[in-house]
């Protein structure tokens, strides 16, 4: 929302950005207070902060500002400063009534990039079992209960990537990329399986999300966050 106070010389913003947004191929979601860095292929998910209307991701590698050009419940423009102020025009998306996973699982190998290796599985109640093998801040087996926004975030973006239509046998990583496997088990036995696969395109979000899904849950953790009922999705 967009708001402005009567009684004060300069006008307050109120942006609630909270959802999934997509511009093109380029999907990102944003929760109350982490994102996935929209300006960046930076992995995981970032603490954010909006001040007036300038967007801050606290990514420590990179510098990640933006300017919030115009927002509406539809509709996100953000200019990214410092480089060459390119303007992204992200859409807020949703599908009604998303199928919901029975279970997923997600194995990351070892990468050139030291990113973490580990073997995650969250279950149809949100449930996290985590076994972090390397490069990981969660090394060894953690349980962590997905917040209701997280999970129904994740049924309603395996439906706007079309996640059962992924095209296996014509994307393989690049040697020295890591072992990507994802199984996701539907009811009635509908199951999807990507062994070693390459996510890109409109699949790299699942890139940017699960190889460091450990960000969002220790954030998760931290601020002992379980439930949110304005997560919940149509």
């Amino acid at each position: 929302m967009l708001s402005s106070c009567s009684d004060s010389k300069d006008e307050a913003l109120n942006f609630d950005l909270t959802g999934i947004w997509q511009d093109g191929e380029q999907i990102i979601l944003i929760q109350n207070s982490t994102m996935i860095n929209p300006f960046w292929d930076s992995y995981g998910f970032f603490f954010y902060s909006i001040k007036n209307d300038t967007l801050i991701i606290e990514d420590s590698d990179l510098q990640s500002v933006g300017k919030i050009d115009f927002f509406d419940l539809n509709n996100l423009h953000l200019i990214a400063i410092n480089q060459d102020n390119d303007t992204l025009k992200f859409k807020r998306v949703s599908k009604g009534n998303p199928k919901k996973f029975n279970s997923l699982i997600f194995e990351a190998g070892i990468d050139e990039g030291r990113l973490p290796v580990f073997r995650m599985e969250i279950d149809e109640s949100g449930r996290v079992t985590y076994e972090g093998e390397l490069y990981s801040e969660m090394i060894g087996k953690h349980e962590i209960q997905l917040d209701t926004l997280s999970i129904n975030q994740l049924h309603q973006l395996f439906e706007i990537i079309e996640i059962w239509d992924y095209p296996e046998k014509e994307l393989l990583p690049l040697p020295g990329t890591g072992e990507m496997n994802l199984t996701i088990r539907y009811p009635e036995g509908d199951v999807v399986e990507i062994k070693n696969g390459l996510f890109e395109g409109k699949y790299f979000i699942l890139q940017k999300i699960f190889k460091r899904f450990e960000s969002l849950l220790l954030k998760k953790k931290a601020h002992n966050i379980t439930l949110d009922p304005a997560g919940v999705s149509e």
